[in-house]
């Protein structure tokens, strides 16, 4: 059932799977591959794999989507590659002073300049007059997307940047059962929750409150230039929301099973522990294609961000 295609080449029968496992991120880093094989023939020897060929992984109807190799290590008969669905460009340092321009127009140079297609989704467009870039293309577009309470994530060749609220909003499609016999754990931090955001940028501050009921404040250090009060209260909003929005998570064991994938909503339900369900937000999946088997990571959406 697994395929493997390096180099646009199906490979599958020519060699012999140990391990394989594909990570879906809906944000914060790129979707990774471990893969290993046992190389008796030393066919990979023979190959020369180089970091950056690509390779993809098909599962029936999922799949890895095209990837990048980030490594490639034999070891006593068996060979290992890593591979990311994020070109390598995307993470060197870049100096690039930024006016006049638009979230979406960020996210379109940057997948351009890194050889991926570009969508977004809910995404609200505001008009920076300037900003300074002095980091690598997705560190600074990482921060960008968190003042805008959005993130973004790369899955086969495309960059796609969506709006948190509005991903977390959507009627789920699917129902994740967890059956009597699966393995689950939840864990409830909303303990540690802030309830309020100060930010001050030169004359301009901004305040946002949370109406959780907690009294701790978050005054992050705040470098970026503001050109209001209000923008001020939006940046605070939505950094509280990247600092709150893990406060009550779970993981499920499951076999393998093509709808859930990472930002996506789902229903959740489970017999043994009924006062957990509800819609969940899928932010992290790992599929192990060798054994047929997934970790589901999901976070409760926020209200009142």
């Amino acid at each position: 059932m697994i395929k493997v295609i390096y180099k646009g080449v199906d490979i599958t029968k020519d060699v012999s799977i140990n391990r394989c496992w594909h990570d879906m991120y809906a944000s914060g880093r790129s979707d990774t591959l471990n893969i290993r094989f046992i190389d008796a023939l030393k066919l990979w020897d023979k190959w020369q794999p180089q970091i950056g060929d690509e390779i993809r992984v098909d599962y029936g109807t999922i799949g890895t989507g095209k990837m990048f190799i980030t490594e490639a290590m034999p070891k006593n008969g068996l060979f290992t590659i890593s591979a990311q669905s994020a070109p390598a460009s995307a993470f060197e340092v870049r100096n690039k002073a930024w006016q006049k321009v638009k979230l979406s127009q960020l996210g379109s140079e940057i997948a351009e300049r890194n050889g991926l297609s570009f969508k977004s989704y809910g995404v609200t467009d505001r008009l920076y007059s300037y900003i300074l870039q002095s980091e690598s293309d997705f560190s600074f577009l990482y921060k960008r997307c968190e003042l805008e309470g959005c993130a973004f994530l790369v899955f086969d060749g495309t960059l796609v940047i969506y709006s948190e609220p509005y991903m977390e909003s959507s009627n789920p499609t699917e129902t994740l059962y967890v059956s009597s016999d699966a393995d689950f754990e939840y864990s409830d931090n909303r303990s540690r929750l802030y309830g309020s955001c100060e930010i001050e940028s030169g004359k301009y501050s901004g305040t946002f409150d949370a109406g959780n009921g907690s009294a701790r404040v978050l005054r992050p250090s705040f470098t970026e230039n503001i050109g209001s009060n209000e923008e001020a209260k939006r940046y605070a909003q939505n950094i509280l929301r990247a600092v709150n929005k893990s406060g009550i998570r779970g993981i499920v064991w499951s076999r393998i099973m093509p709808s859930y994938a990472a930002c996506s909503t789902v229903k959740l339900s489970n017999d043994r522990a009924p006062s957990w369900d509800g819609t969940v937000f899928i932010d992290h999946v790992r599929n192990d294609y060798a054994e047929g088997k997934s970790k589901i990571f999901f976070r409760r959406p926020l209200e009142g961000y």
